[in-house]
C-alpha cells in the first residue's frame, strides 16, 4: 500500500512527543458517536436474527439431549458442564461472549489526514471501535439463564497492545478501557489512538505496527472457569482499489488476521 498524497500541513516535531494522557484529540466526537452506533445497531440486528435462527434448527433437539444426559448428573457436575466460555452441548456450541473491533479510523479531510486510514502520519489523530457481545439465549437443558444475564455484574478490561513490527519491538500500548457490563448484551466505545502515542519515525523510513485487543473479564462467579480472550474477528473500513491484475478488495470482516497499519513522517 503507498499513500498517494502527502499532508502538506506542517506540525511541530514536539508533537509526536507528547503522552496518550496529555494529547489532545482533533477527532469529531460526534462522528465517532454516529459510528459506533450505527455498528451497534448493525451488530444487535444480526444478533436479533441468530436468536430466531438457532432455536428453530437446533434448540429443540439439543435441549432434549441435554435434559437426558444432566438428569443422571448431581448438580455440580451439571453447572460444569455449562461453564466453558465456549461450551459444547453434544457438539452444538453455545458461544458465551466474543469481541468485535473496527479500524483503524482517521477523519479524513482536504489538508489530511488522507486515506486509507491504515496509514497515520505523525501527529495525526487515530481510532478504534471495540464491541463486546454476551450471548442473550440461554444455556441449553433449561430452564436456564442467558450468559448476558450471568455476566451481567462482571467486570472487564480491554486492552490494545502494539508490536513494531519494523523493528520487532515490544511497541507503545493504548490506555485500557474498563467497565461494567449491565443490561443488554452489547457494549461498544472507541478506543482513541491520540497523537503521539507513537514516536516519529526517521523520514524515508515509516514502522509498521501490529495492534491485537487482550479482553479479561473479572468478577466471575463460582462454578465458572475465568474469562479471557483476544480479538480475532477485525472489521478493516479500507477499500483498496483494484491495480494491474489485481481486482478491488472492499471494506469488510477478516478473521485472525491483526490490525496493522503504517506511520510515517
Amino acid at each position: 500500500m503507498t499513500v498517494v498524497a502527502k499532508n502538506d500541513h506542517v506540525k511541530d516535531e514536539d508533537s509526536a512527543a507528547r503522552t496518550v494522557a496529555t494529547a489532545e484529540q482533533s477527532v469529531d466526537g460526534s462522528e465517532l458517536l454516529r459510528l459506533t452506533e450505527a455498528y451497534t445497531a448493525r451488530l444487535t440486528a444480526w444478533t436479533e436474527a441468530y436468536q430466531e435462527e438457532w432455536p428453530r434448527q437446533y434448540r429443540a433437539k439439543v435441549e432434549e439431549q441435554v435434559e437426558a444426559a444432566l438428569a443422571q448428573r448431581t448438580d455440580g457436575e451439571r453447572v460444569a458442564a455449562a461453564a466453558e466460555p465456549d461450551s459444547e452441548f453434544f457438539g452444538i456450541s453455545y458461544p458465551w461472549w466474543n469481541i468485535l473491533v473496527l479500524g483503524p479510523f482517521q477523519a479524513v479531510t482536504p489538508l489530511g489526514p488522507f486515506r486509507p486510514s491504515k496509514i497515520i502520519r505523525t501527529g495525526e489523530d487515530a481510532f478504534m471501535i471495540v464491541v463486546l457481545w454476551r450471548n442473550p439465549l440461554p444455556l441449553p437443558g433449561g430452564p436456564n439463564p442467558s450468559a448476558a444475564q450471568i455476566m451481567a455484574s462482571y467486570e472487564w478490561e480491554v486492552r490494545g497492545e502494539t508490536i513494531n513490527l519494523s523493528n520487532v519491538t515490544n511497541g507503545p500500548d493504548l490506555t485500557p478501557v474498563t467497565g461494567t457490563f449491565g443490561a443488554g448484551f452489547i457494549d461498544a466505545f472507541v478506543m482513541p489512538i491520540p497523537p503521539g502515542t507513537f514516536p516519529a519515525p526517521v523520514e524515508g523510513r515509516p514502522l509498521l505496527y501490529e495492534l491485537n485487543f487482550v479482553m479479561d473479564i473479572k468478577g466471575v462467579g463460582p462454578g465458572l472457569p475465568p474469562f479471557a480472550g483476544y480479538a480475532t474477528w477485525v472489521f478493516d473500513p479500507d477499500t483498496e482499489p483494484p491495480f494491474l491484475f489485481v481486482p478491488e478488495a472492499p471494506a469488510g470482516l477478516q478473521h485472525d488476521i491483526p490490525v496493522r497499519f503504517l506511520v510515517y513522517r
